[in-house]
């Protein structure tokens, strides 16, 4: 039987008002990260981005460490290219490669337990639209999210989490943020609200790694999301 793991309990009461959003109804949201949480992208993008950047110079190892710390393509390119031209160059090269191998990406074997829970979903991932949208409709799942957000649309992840919550009026204690990364972890925790990660064959982070980070859910299958938020 699966079980569900829980890192820590949270501690605080839900119904409790936020200070930035005084008087404001429970409007709970999901927001969904896109790799290594839907789909298992992990390889051609370590693939795609060593390809590019190991003939510079730099190693396997430390293009694998920045890929690891969970940032957006363009801020990991940054590690390395100072220049905003060059690095601009390098995504494209880099995406028209992800692209290629698109037709091999798989959705992770959980996702299709996504479009039953009955609540606001929005996707927000730091991969640019010309990958993640056909990939979505590929797998028929565009139509999943009430929203759908990519690189795109903003320069800064957290930023842009932060600034839609405030203009929906949504507070962030009944928000959850559902990745697969450590990085995932710190970002829920600069928002303010809850982290549940997914461990398995699509993560980017082993569970040890993710159970290290402390986030407040940690579970093997994304059908145990829908639990958490009924029960939150």
């Amino acid at each position: 039987m699966t079980k569900l793991v829980m890192s820590r309990f949270l501690m605080h009461d839900l119904n409790l008002e936020h200070p930035k959003f005084p008087n404001q109804k429970r409007k709970k949201l999901l927001i969904f990260d896109f790799d290594g949480t839907i789909v298992d992208s992990k390889t051609a993008y370590y693939n795609s981005i060593i390809k590019q950047l190991n003939p510079m110079g730099f190693s396997k190892k430390r293009i694998t460490e920045a890929i690891n710390l969970g940032l957006s393509l363009w801020d990991t390119l940054g590690e390395f290219i100072p220049s905003a031209l060059r690095r601009w160059w390098i995504r494209r090269k880099i995406m028209k490669d992800v692209l290629k191998e698109a037709s091999t990406i798989r959705k992770c074997h959980d996702s299709e337990h996504i479009k039953d829970i009955h609540i606001k979903k929005i996707l927000i991932s730091n991969s640019l639209s010309e990958f993640v949208i056909p990939v979505l409709k590929h797998f028929k799942m565009i139509k999943v999210f009430d929203k759908i957000y990519c690189a795109d649309d903003f320069d800064n992840k957290t930023k842009f989490i932060i600034n839609y919550l405030k203009t929906k009026k949504i507070n962030p204690r009944e928000c959850f943020y559902v990745g697969d990364r450590v990085a995932d972890v710190a970002l829920a925790k600069k928002i303010g609200c809850k982290s549940i990660i997914v461990y398995g064959k699509c993560s980017w982070n082993s569970k040890k790694e993710i159970m290290k980070a402390k986030p407040d859910f940690v579970v093997p299958d994304l059908i145990l999301v829908k639990k958490i938020v009924e029960k939150s």
